[in-house]
């Protein structure tokens, strides 16, 4: 849609669902402007939710304490937040560097690879026809190595003047998930409570 139709995006919501190894999950994506996201996804026993709030992420579980993001986790985050992200990249990546193209299913890709001081490489797949982001790799460290996330970006629809993609599958080695948006909303006002971080319970009071 270009710069001037990205920045008249100030929030999105979607709702869809989410697959996981065969089960729909029903999911809320909320987005709002800078750099904030909230993804909740209404399992059996209880929302299971992944925030970042613009400086600090975390993720719940139901009848589990929540868990703060960290590293390479929290930076991807903060990049999945980012509602104008293609306006930001030549600002977040010190480098960016044209690599060979390469197929993404059965049409080639131009890949770009950004680079940061401190952080494992980020590459993006460029639809050679459209232009449109097709998949976007980045790797987390672990004891094992760099462990590599990916995620292919599908279905894009115009909303609002903004090339939106409606269908988004994230793998990690041994697990993947597709949320497919049924509904999206635009500059629709998000509550900041959908943003705020849980108060743990107090603790049990020791006793005989």
């Amino acid at each position: 849609g270009g710069a001037a139709a990205i920045e008249r995006i100030p929030s999105r919501e979607e709702i869809g669902s989410t697959t996981v190894g065969g089960q729909a999950i029903r999911t809320e994506v909320f987005d709002q402007d800078p750099d904030k996201q909230t993804v909740i996804r209404h399992l059996p026993a209880g929302d299971g939710m992944t925030v970042f709030n613009g400086h600090e992420g975390w993720t719940s579980m139901p009848g589990r304490p929540v868990r703060d993001m960290h590293g390479a986790d929290l930076d991807g985050a903060q990049i999945d937040a980012d509602l104008h992200f293609p306006l930001h990249i030549e600002q977040t990546f010190a480098e960016l560097r044209v690599e060979y193209p390469e197929n993404v299913g059965n049409r080639e890709a131009y890949v770009v690879s950004g680079t940061r001081e401190g952080q494992p490489p980020v590459k993006f797949y460029f639809d050679e026809q459209s232009g449109l982001l097709e998949r976007l790799v980045r790797y987390t460290s672990s004891p094992l190595g760099l462990v590599p996330t990916r995620i292919d970006y599908g279905d894009y629809r115009n909303v609002d003047g903004v090339e939106t993609p409606f269908r988004w599958t994230v793998a990690q080695p041994g697990e993947s998930s597709t949320f497919q948006v049924e509904q999206a909303r635009q500059n629709v006002p998000i509550d900041d409570r959908e943003f705020a971080k849980p108060t743990p319970p107090p603790p049990k009071p020791s006793g005989p």
